[in-house]
C-alpha cells in the first residue's frame, strides 16, 4: 500500500496543485478523492472523518477548534476509541508544556516534560528541516512543541493534505519523517492487533503516538537510548518519572517505529 506522503507516491504533483487552492472543506474532500485514486488507494467510502478538540494553552493564539483525520472503517469501535484517546493524550502533553512554560505570563518556565527529558537526551536534537544548532534537550523540547503547534494549525485550518489513519500489519505506529516545516499531514498507520494487546497500556500507546508525531515534526531515528526522539516519548510512557534500573529502555522503544 502506497502512502500519500511517501516518496513513491504518484500524486505529488496533484497535492502541490491542490494546496494552492483555498482551504475549504470541499476542496479538501476533492483533494483526498483525487489523491486516493491517483495513489491507487481505497476510495473515500472506506474512511470516515473523526475530529479531536484542540485545547487552548496559555500564550498560544490562532488555534483551530479541532484537528481532523480520515480513519479507515476497518478499525473496530474500541480500537478507534484507543486511537482517539492517544491523540488526545499527545495534545494534553502539548497543552501542559505551554501552560507550564507560560509561568504566569513570563513564558520563561520549563515544562515537566522538558525537565524529564533533560538528564537523558544528549543526541539528535534537530529535526531534518532545522538549520541552526540546538544546545540541549530543553531547547529541543521547546522547538518540537512549537512544531506541533504548526502541525495542529495546518491540519485544523485545512492547510495541509488530509490526515489519513490507515491499518498496518506489523509493529505499532508508523509515520514517515516530515522533511519541511509546513503543510505536513498528520497521517500515520497503526496496527489493529497492537490496539488489542493488553501489554500496550494507554501510557505506552500515548508514547508510541508521540514518537510518530515526532517523525511528522521532522525527527529521524535511531530509536535508542540518549536520542531525543526516544527519550522524549519514553518520558511520556513513564508518566514523566525518572528511569528505573528495573525497567530497560528497550521495553519502551519496542513500541516505536
Amino acid at each position: 500500500m502506497i502512502s500519500l506522503i511517501s516518496k513513491k507516491s504518484t500524486c505529488k504533483k496533484h497535492k502541490k496543485t491542490c494546496l494552492k487552492k483555498k482551504k475549504c472543506t470541499k476542496c479538501q474532500q476533492k483533494c483526498l478523492k483525487k489523491c486516493l485514486k491517483k495513489c491507487k488507494r481505497k476510495s473515500l467510502k472506506h474512511y470516515h472523518t473523526i475530529k479531536i478538540p484542540v485545547p487552548k494553552p496559555a500564550g498560544i493564539s490562532g488555534l483551530p477548534k479541532y484537528i481532523y483525520f480520515q480513519i479507515d472503517n476497518s478499525f473496530t469501535g474500541k480500537q478507534e476509541q484507543r486511537i482517539k484517546g492517544a491523540i488526545r493524550a499527545v495534545l494534553l502533553q502539548w497543552y501542559d508544556h505551554f501552560n507550564e512554560k507560560w509561568a504566569g505570563g513570563t513564558n520563561a518556565g520549563t515544562s515537566k516534560l522538558a525537565l524529564c527529558i533533560k538528564p537523558y537526551a544528549t543526541k539528535n536534537f534537530k529535526p531534518l528541516w532545522y538549520k541552526s544548532s540546538i544546545p540541549n534537550a530543553i531547547a529541543a523540547t521547546n522547538l518540537v512543541m512549537n512544531q506541533f503547534t504548526q502541525l495542529i494549525r495546518d491540519n485544523g485550518f485545512r492547510k495541509s493534505p488530509p490526515a489519513i489513519i490507515d491499518t498496518r500489519s506489523s509493529t505499532t505506529i508508523y509515520a514517515p519523517i516530515g522533511k519541511t516545516k509546513r503543510r505536513i499531514p498528520l497521517s500515520f498507520q497503526i496496527n489493529p492487533k497492537q490496539l488489542n494487546n493488553t501489554q500496550l497500556s494507554d501510557l505506552k500507546l500515548t508514547g508510541s503516538m508521540f514518537h510518530a508525531w515526532l517523525h511528522r515534526a521532522g525527527y529521524a531515528d535511531p530509536k535508542t537510548t540518549s536520542y531525543f526522539i526516544s527519550e522524549c516519548p519514553m518520558c511520556v510512557m513513564r508518566n514523566l518519572k525518572p528511569k528505573s534500573d528495573k525497567v530497560p529502555d528497550s521495553s519502551y522503544y519496542r513500541f516505536f517505529d
